[in-house]
């Protein structure tokens, strides 16, 4: 059976495997567990035997929903098992990750792939065969009370798109079928025909957030009420602008600030990823957000002292925390 025909004919729910257990992991295959079988992958034996065969979820009041799933060794997953496969891992482990299941891996599996930044998403779309590879991008969030227990941190808008240019007209009508398999109304997901602006833009927003609230060890929403944090959040929106506006893989952006202050102000009790990695003594996916900028201009010859300052001190944080 071809792909195309794979998506187009009616059958029983695909199976999904997930791969990454934090937060967002455990979120979105706790959905996905809702219509469809789901298997949870895991990175070895201890974390497998910890397992308590359901994912929980525990909202801000107490209230208590398990997910009943199974869970696997991502290593020992059979040759070719895999149809449909969510990476949600942190930018910085994605790679080791997709190779950790790349056996389990056919031509015509489909991956999504749940990642801050877009250098990976470039990548791994141009590398596997064109129309299997789509990438999410949402607002939505969850934090971790241990491990396979969160709490959802706001429904927020999520978008699927992908960014392949070898079959443009077919990747789009696989990724509109994928909707009908993902939990599209939990998550409020659309299609996104410019996944690529939209991972530019959401990179610039964490970009300007996430390490900041790292040096001022804070909530988003108080880099937006302590003055020097506010007067550093403006530069560094001014500084990304004129990067992306002379960036020729970037698109031109305007008004980054205010949509900046829009995130930060919409999510202003969540601490961020990168600030919870660094108060756990775990590395930042920073390189890969602020890290990929310095790279771009660099190559270009493009000045970028804040995210050069941002990135340093991030990492000497990192190094006092580990």
């Amino acid at each position: 059976m071809t792909l195309d025909a794979q998506f187009s004919t009616p059958h029983k729910p695909v199976a999904w495997h997930v791969l990454g257990a934090g937060a967002m992991g455990c979120l979105w295959a706790s959905a996905l567990a809702a219509h469809s079988p789901v298997c949870l992958l895991l990175k070895d034996a201890a974390a497998l035997d910890k397992f308590p065969g359901f994912v929980r979820l525990q909202d801000a009041d107490g209230q208590i929903t398990d997910t009943q799933m199974q869970a696997t060794i991502a290593s020992e997953l059979r040759p070719g098992s895999i149809q449909r496969l969510l990476l949600c891992c942190k930018a910085q482990d994605a790679d080791t990750a997709i190779q950790s299941v790349a056996h389990a891996l056919m031509d015509k599996s489909i991956v999504v792939l749940l990642q801050n930044g877009i250098e990976f998403q470039q990548t791994l779309t141009a590398s596997r065969p064109a129309g299997t590879v789509f990438c999410l991008s949402t607002s939505a969030g969850a934090w971790m009370r241990e491990p396979y227990v969160i709490t959802p941190a706001g429904r927020g808008q999520s978008w699927l798109g992908h960014l392949d240019t070898r079959l443009p007209a077919q990747s789009t009508h696989r990724a509109l079928t994928l909707l009908s398999e993902l939990p599209a109304a939990k998550f409020h997901i659309q299609f996104e025909p410019d996944m690529s602006t939209r991972l530019w833009l959401k990179l610039a927003v964490n970009c300007a957030i996430n390490g900041l609230t790292v040096v001022h060890s804070c909530r988003n929403g108080e880099l937006l009420t302590r003055p020097e944090a506010l007067s550093q959040l403006q530069a560094l929106c001014e500084e990304i602008t004129h990067l992306y506006n002379h960036l020729p893989e970037a698109p031109d952006i305007t008004g980054l600030y205010q949509s900046v202050h829009q995130v930060a102000s919409g999510a202003a009790d969540n601490v961020s990823s990168t600030l919870q990695d660094v108060r756990r003594g775990k590395t930042t996916e920073l390189s890969h957000l602020n890290g990929f900028l310095v790279q771009l201009a660099q190559r270009h010859h493009l000045p970028c002292p804040l995210n050069h300052w941002l990135l340093d001190a991030v990492r000497e944080r990192e190094a006092a925390c580990s």
